[in-house]
């Protein structure tokens, strides 16, 4: 098999690019932040720190936009040995533009954390996003794993999706 590469579009994730896409961030991901964070309210600095202690402790991408304005930043955090979790922030424009090089960054990370030893990647986004859930499985291969219900700060429900070393 041929190894997959990264678009030319697709860097290291720099605390910038959180500190930019947390203030410009896409309104149903802030709904799923404040739901899975139990925050009061969504605050972009707050966001941001935590993103950038996350992208510091795991591996973490930026694709950028035609401009050079992140489009979107994300990565994976060990949270057991060999099981890592996805986390993501970006733009409206970001998404509409970039969503080609997103993917392919993505799963070349996938891919990448899969080479060195991972068991195991997962994500999770609240139930009522239907794109994001169409995202995970057609276009990063992950496998459905079924709701959390009533498990979001306000009882929303969360869907899970995972991928195991081989599949």
């Amino acid at each position: 098999m041929i190894a997959a590469r990264n678009p030319s579009n697709i860097i290291p994730c720099r605390p910038a690019h959180l500190l930019y896409l947390c203030e410009c961030m896409r309104e149903e991901e802030r709904e799923q932040y404040v739901a899975l964070t139990c925050a009061e309210q969504y605050d972009p600095d707050v966001a941001a720190r935590g993103f950038i202690n996350t992208a510091a402790n795991g591996f973490a991408i930026t694709a950028l936009c035609q401009d050079n304005t992140p489009a979107v930043a994300g990565g994976y955090e060990e949270i057991l040995p060999g099981v890592w979790q996805s986390w993501m922030v970006g733009t409206e424009r970001g998404w509409a533009e970039q969503w080609r090089s997103i993917t392919k960054g993505s799963r070349w990370l996938a891919d990448r954390l899969f080479q060195l030893g991972a068991r195991r990647v997962q994500t999770v986004t609240l139930a009522t996003r239907t794109q994001a859930i169409e995202w995970f499985e057609r276009g990063l291969g992950l496998k459905p794993e079924g709701i959390w219900r009533g498990y979001g700060r306000d009882g929303q429900d969360v869907a899970a999706f995972s991928r195991v070393r081989g599949e």
